[in-house]
């Protein structure tokens, strides 16, 4: 059994704008938390338990919307709604822990500014670092086991009448309404669950509001009035906006008066209020202000030295300047790779998207992968061109930071996309029979999206990570771009827990795909085996072979490089591995996939005869 998420479908006229509006919206929301929670990791000033719950909650905000915004954005695109009761159950059991991670850290913050206003001189002693990480630790995982029963008890409810939810997500009030018989017992406990995540935390809000604002009314100066009310108005008005609408969402009757109204409230605290979030913040506080000030004189160079807290403000990429003879032949080299890359990966996207014999799930991946492998090479080529041109190879700490980020995310989507061709290859050739029920537009679509956005959240908080270190030694990164484990190599102090993390995160994203595409052409290879004739062995190989080099070469040199981020390797054996993944393997990519593919130089063949 499906569901069929309604959402705007009785607006057809308006379907692209609606997409367009909220895609905007998802990246501002991406692109500001992101800000904020790089600027209170980078700046000293803002290294206090204010501001590390802000970027808890900025974090938090990109979780939250990356559940619900996603999934509109495909339906809105593909105009295909329906949801399997497997993905209902995970989106609604991730909102709803989120917004319970949401409540409890908002309660949180109340308490800090209370501590901070009313108890100024026990504010050091109370908010330590511990407390400030079992608060947080406390709000993310609290709402887990209680959501996980409430998930499964409300997805054991039988339906048997129609399958269509009034809302763009799956909510329980809409699912509510779906299910057969008698309710009241499991609505009961959704609503106490709601009271236990959202009410408590709400009076524990306003009782520190009513102590933080008795204690400001006592402060002699207008002045010192005014300064304590501002560290905490933010805040508050994030805290009304929130729960006002949450409050009317969850506790309006079931028999809604207005059919577009609990889709209106629902849309307006899951999207709205994170994209007002970082304004709020931005705007109302001077601290946050100064630091954004900082990174954009930063980034125009024209920072001064006084106004800096590190001794590092720009790094140097070393890149190739110990081959001094041969910048201007590394440049055309590297020019001419570029250009053969973009041509040669426009073409394929081009032929699968005309060709009408190209029409399959496994060109739909080819087209993806093509996409990545330009925007790939576009993070890190322009950027080699530009030292290699102009001899200046300083490159300040925000655009590093953006490069790394950048290039982490989209290895992440490389190698879940690796993953997902390994997985249609899969079933095309051990379940040929069910290959068009399960190898679907829809499955295919959200396979893709899966693999473009499933490491977005996780490469952030790892950039913010890395560049919230120390840098106060030499500032010069021996490698061509802002990779990991040079970065790592110019901090101070013990950075043990920061290689840990990144071995996790290579682990979960390179080794875990990894692990899934052996799995994957074991079975393969196996079933290829059994086939009778000789023939048909080789055709079934020739379909998974570009495949399968692909992935040779580039898990291949990535492996070795993720898996020691400080090695005792030379920083050119780093460089050349480095070198090899991220910019010879794309140029080979399409040739790969086009000399040894019959169906993709037919399409050639045709687009250069039309031409």
């Amino acid at each position: 059994m499906e569901f069929v998420l309604l959402g705007f479908s009785d607006r057809p006229d308006l379907q692209w704008i609606l997409f367009g509006i909220f895609l905007f919206v998802y990246l501002t929301i991406l692109m500001c938390n992101s800000i904020i929670i790089l600027i209170t990791k980078a700046d000293f000033a803002l290294h206090t338990p204010m501001y590390f719950f802000l970027s808890n909650f900025s974090f938090l905000e990109i979780c939250y919307v990356t559940t619900t915004i996603p999934r509109m954005l495909v339906d809105l695109c593909t105009q295909r709604r329906n949801i399997s009761i497997m993905a209902c159950a995970a989106q609604m059991f991730f909102v709803l822990t989120l917004g319970s991670t949401e409540c409890l850290l908002l309660t949180a913050m109340a308490y800090d500014r209370y501590v901070a206003i009313c108890r100024p001189l026990l504010y050091a002693l109370v908010m330590n670092h511990k407390m400030c990480l079992q608060l947080v630790a406390v709000s993310w995982m609290s709402g887990i086991p209680v959501q996980i029963v409430q998930i499964y008890q409300i997805f054991s409810l039988p339906f048997c009448g129609s399958n269509e939810i009034n809302d763009f997500f799956c909510d329980f009030p809409p699912v509510f309404k779906l299910a057969c018989g008698d309710t009241f017992k499991n609505e009961i406990e959704a609503y106490f669950i709601v009271v236990l995540f959202v009410v408590v935390p709400f009076l524990l809000i306003m009782v520190s509001y009513g102590k933080i604002i008795s204690s400001i009314l006592k402060i002699s100066s207008g002045k010192g009035r005014a300064k304590a009310f501002s560290t905490c108005s933010s805040h508050l008005i994030v805290v009304v906006l929130f729960y006002g609408t949450v409050g009317v969402t969850y506790f309006q009757q079931k028999a809604d008066p207005c059919k577009g109204f609990g889709k209106l409230l629902s849309l307006f605290y899951t999207i709205f209020i994170p994209t007002l979030n970082p304004i709020i913040y931005t705007l109302r506080n001077k601290d946050i202000n100064s630091a954004l000030r900082k990174l954009v004189l930063m980034v125009l160079g024209d920072f001064k030295e006084e106004d800096n807290v590190s001794a590092v403000k720009q790094f140097v990429l070393l890149g190739f300047s110990d081959l001094p003879s041969l910048q201007g032949f590394l440049f055309v080299a590297f020019f001419s790779v570029y250009v053969v890359i973009l041509l040669g990966n426009t073409l394929i996207i081009i032929i699968t998207r005309l060709d009408p014999a190209l029409q399959k799930p496994m060109y739909f991946f080819l087209a993806n992968f093509s996409t990545l492998e330009i925007c790939y090479v576009s993070v890190i080529l322009p950027r080699i061109l530009f030292n290699l041109w102009t001899q200046k190879r300083s490159i300040s700490v925000l655009d590093c930071a953006t490069q790394m980020c950048f290039f982490l995310m989209l290895a992440a989507t490389e190698c879940f996309l690796l993953a997902v061709m390994s997985y249609d290859r899969y079933v095309a050739i051990c379940r040929p029979l069910h290959y068009p029920l399960v190898m679907n537009p829809k499955k295919c679509i959200q396979l893709a999206a899966g693999a473009w956005l499933g490491g977005i959240p996780v490469q952030i908080g790892q950039t913010c990570q890395i560049f919230s270190l120390h840098f106060c030694h030499s500032n010069k990164i021996t490698h061509f771009f802002c990779d990991i484990p040079p970065i790592l190599k110019l901090a101070c102090g013990d950075t043990f827990l920061h290689e840990l993390s990144v071995y996790a995160v290579a682990m979960l994203f390179v080794a875990v795909p990894f692990i899934l595409i052996i799995a994957s052409y074991s079975k393969i290879i196996a079933t290829i085996l059994r086939l009778p004739t000789t023939t048909g062995r080789a055709k079934a190989f020739s379909t998974c072979s570009s495949h399968l080099l692909v992935v040779i070469l580039f898990y291949g040199s990535a492996t070795i490089t993720y898996l020691r981020p400080k090695s005792n390797h030379s920083a050119r054996t780093d460089r050349l591995l480095s070198l090899f993944y991220t910019i010879v393997t794309p140029i080979f990519n399409p040739m790969i996939y086009s000399l040894r593919n019959k169906d993709v130089i037919a399409a050639l063949r045709k687009l250069f005869l039309k031409i």
